[in-house]
């Protein structure tokens, strides 16, 4: 794969047989994971390289209309933010579901098998739905196949939902955006909603070195024509946020603005809250993920459905929301897997969201004693994240997965030592046993860092739990 002067951009091939458990399940969807991870992985390259990946969405839409433009067929509610964004979008497609519409979504990353990334009314695609719709964009980009990037494994998974939404017929699209929003490969949907969660500093080697900049690349997915429900945001990209609303000529809901949480409780077994929009008042609502940041992430959900129902694009009556709220299942975030110990899996792989598992931590379990496992991409401010964490645990053992950006586990040890924290590097398929042994059953594991690590802990807990550990089939 070359960037746009014609230089080849070295990357190392990622191998999905070593991290999606289905792949030895299905011959027909390990041939598209085959073909499809022959091509650029740009959540794999180092952010250096990145920055040389030409992102030409002229070319993307090129490439889609030779699939009939599929990402213009349905109404599409558009999602982005540096934290959130995949949870808020669980949220809403939950609530849709339980108004009585088909969904259609799209998302990343994937914890356990790439085809999580593409789903119909809240379920993934099964593995069969996965190949068979593959098989629809593989001749397309073989064809056209001449070395540009908007073929990379990212885009293409995008063609294929966009394809799936119109093969199913979705009465809506939910799409989530993979980084910033001016250049990804999804902002080529027209949206009737767009929605942006909270932002913070990530990808600053793209996006920018301050949450003005990196508001300003979110902020182009909102576009004339829809509204807009944003999040809360630090003061500098709220007003960058404004003043893109403003140029397109969209009155946005803001939360504590025009829209409020007006109270909220947090329990071991989600959030409770109250939330008001300009719309109505909901005064008795329950979401299963817990934390101050997902009861405001179940806030933005509530406005999007209150503000989809009161523009009439969708009929969504308050109990559909009070339902889909409380039956929403988005695993890896703040999940308690087990109580004696707790085990807790949270894909908080930025300082963000480091500082919203820290208070999950120590509303929830004040006073406990904590084990992390922990594992990182290369490219994170490891320092930073760690200093998040208010008090010193009682063990890190540190991990790695199979992703190239990975950080080796020894050295992830290192950093944590060179903090006065007692550290050891382990497989990351022995990890929560090893964690097992060292904890008491009133103590704390906590999972976290990157979500391929998360991922990987997952399956292995569903596996040693006698679960499917590839979910739904």
């Amino acid at each position: 794969m070359s960037d746009s002067a014609g230089r080849p951009i070295p990357t190392t091939r990622t191998d999905p047989s070593t991290f999606d458990a289905g792949f030895r399940e299905h011959p027909g969807y390990a041939d598209a994971l085959a073909h499809l991870y022959g091509r650029l992985d740009t959540e794999a390259l180092d952010p250096s390289q990145f920055r040389r990946v030409e992102r030409n969405l002229d070319e993307y839409r090129a490439f889609l209309r030779r699939l009939g433009d599929p990402q213009l067929a349905r109404p599409t509610v558009h999602i982005t933010g540096t934290r959130g964004k995949g949870s808020t979008l669980a949220m809403l497609d939950s609530i849709l579901v339980a108004a009585g519409y088909t969904t259609g979504s799209t998302v990343s990353p994937h914890l356990i098998e790439v085809r999580e990334r593409v789903r119909r009314n809240a379920r993934d695609l099964s593995r069969a739905e996965f190949a068979r719709l593959y098989a629809t964009v593989r001749p397309v980009a073989d064809e056209l196949m001449r070395g540009a990037n908007y073929r990379t494994v990212f885009e293409l998974i995008t063609a294929l939902a966009f394809v799936s939404f119109t093969e199913y017929s979705v009465d809506t699209a939910l799409v989530e955006v993979g980084m910033g929003g001016n250049l990804d490969a999804t902002n080529v949907v027209e949206p009737v909603l767009s929605i942006v969660t909270r932002i913070g500093l990530d990808h600053t080697h793209i996006l920018g070195d301050t949450v003005e900049k990196i508001a300003w690349d979110k902020g182009r997915i909102i576009k004339p024509g829809g509204p807009a429900v944003i999040s809360r945001q630090p003061t500098g990209a709220l007003a960058v946020l404004a003043e893109r609303c403003r140029e397109v000529g969209v009155h946005p809901w803001r939360l504590d603005h025009e829209f409020r949480i007006d109270r909220w409780e947090n329990r071991i077994d989600g959030a409770r809250l109250a939330v008001t929009t300009p719309h109505r008042a909901h005064p008795e609502l329950a979401t299963p993920l817990p934390g101050a940041h997902q009861a405001e992430n179940a806030a933005v959900a509530v406005a999007a459905a209150d503000r989809l129902d009161a523009d009439g694009v969708f009929t969504i009556p308050a109990g559909a929301v009070r339902e889909g709220l409380a039956n929403t299942i988005w695993p890896g975030r703040a999940e308690i897997v087990e109580r004696e110990p707790v085990v807790l899996l949270d894909g908080a792989h930025t300082d963000q969201g480091a500082t919203a598992l820290s208070a999950l931590l120590d509303d929830l379990f004040p006073g406990r004693r904590r084990i992390y496992v922990l594992g990182m991409n290369r490219d994170k401010d490891i320092d930073g994240f760690l200093d998040c964490f208010r008090g010193e645990p009682a063990l890190v053992l540190a991990t790695k997965a199979e992703s190239p950006r990975s950080l080796p586990a020894e050295e992830m040890a290192e950093i944590v030592r060179a903090r006065g924290w007692r550290a050891e590097s382990v497989p990351l398929a022995d990890a929560l046993a090893a964690a097992r042994e060292h904890a008491a059953p009133e103590d704390v594991i906590v999972a976290t860092g990157s979500f391929y690590v998360v991922g990987a802990l997952r399956r292995v807990w569903l596996r040693d739990s006698g679960a499917n550990p590839t979910l739904n089939e």
